[in-house]
């Protein structure tokens, strides 16, 4: 799997949009974080756009460098979120989303149990891709991060 990922959430007029995109190539990947990115920092374009974040990883859950922003407008006072990323791979499908909770105990309880379809787990054979990351809006920290990338078998050499 050589997939990369942008996670992306926004404040406007109080209401969270976020997610996380999949894109095949880095490069697509580094072209939609500034195509986000472009709405923060006062853009006259988007005046009721109070937070922007956006990081970009790689295909083992590594945020690429230069690739991790986050603006917070100036005159708005936030309130504190803690925010749950997390991706799985499974039949080749993608699942993926960015929620959003008020303590930090909700999102570790969600990491443990989204990070146990990983790992070989017998009940889950056909994921091959787990990641989950818990990440604060008042610093843009990342206060838990874990991927799993399932092995590739190598398959016997016969020999003759």
């Amino acid at each position: 799997m050589d997939k990369y990922f942008m996670h992306r959430i926004k404040e406007e007029n109080g209401t969270f949009t976020k997610g996380i995109e999949v894109h095949d190539t880095r490069d697509s990947a580094i072209r939609s974080f500034h195509g986000y990115m472009k709405q923060a920092y006062g853009n006259p374009s988007f005046p009721n756009i109070t937070f922007v974040a956006c990081r970009v990883e790689d295909p083992q859950g590594n945020v690429i460098p230069g690739y991790d922003a986050v603006w917070q407008r100036a005159d708005v006072e936030p309130e504190n979120k803690i925010f749950f990323h997390h991706i799985r791979q499974e039949n080749g499908a993608f699942s993926k989303d960015i929620d959003i909770y008020d303590s930090m105990e909700n999102a570790e309880y969600r990491f443990h149990a989204e990070m146990e379809y990983g790992y070989g787990n017998p009940n889950h054979p056909n994921v091959t891709f787990q990641s989950c990351m818990i990440t604060e809006r008042l610093s843009w920290t990342v206060l838990r991060e874990e991927t799993w990338v399932k092995p590739v078998e190598q398959t016997p050499e016969v020999s003759e």
